[in-house]
């Protein structure tokens, strides 16, 4: 059961994804994007069961979802900076260890949709990460402060 629920979610998405993109939504298109969104289904499926990936834990996912829009727009500010003085780069990667019961599949692309920081590595509870900047960012705190 739990095998079809993930099939259909990744189904549902990869087709979401691809009537958002197309120009124009006929049945035709909804029918091929459908087909093609079935086996796209099917390989992430495999894919992440050939992985063992899982999301993990949710122990700091409401600090860091409050976190992220703040962590979006500061890093955002600093990669402006960066670019406008090639002087003020101060990027490198550090290592990251995540809060007890946060799930590190999550976290890793949280941390990794802001344009200050890339997860490049996860070793159990500890990512790798390029950051933009020295300082750890509002959304990094959040995901290694111990729960309140």
């Amino acid at each position: 059961m739990r095998t079809v629920a993930e099939l259909l979610l990744w189904w549902g998405m990869l087709l979401l994804l691809n009537v958002v993109l197309i120009s124009s939504v006929t049945p035709l298109e909804v029918a091929v994007g459908g087909g093609v969104a079935l086996l796209g289904a099917l390989g992430a499926l495999a894919a992440r069961r050939g992985s063992g990936a899982t999301p993990g834990g949710a122990a700091r996912l409401a600090p860091a979802l409050r976190a992220f829009p703040r962590t979006l727009l500061a890093d955002t500010g600093r990669l402006v900076l960066a670019v406008l003085s090639p002087r003020r780069r101060r990027s490198g990667f550090r290592a990251v260890r995540l809060a007890p019961g946060t799930g590190p599949a999550w976290a890793a692309a949280l941390l990794s949709s802001t344009p200050g920081a890339y997860v490049v590595d996860v070793d159990g509870q500890s990512l790798l990460v390029h950051a933009l900047g020295r300082e750890a960012s509002a959304l990094e705190r959040a995901l290694t402060e111990a729960a309140e």
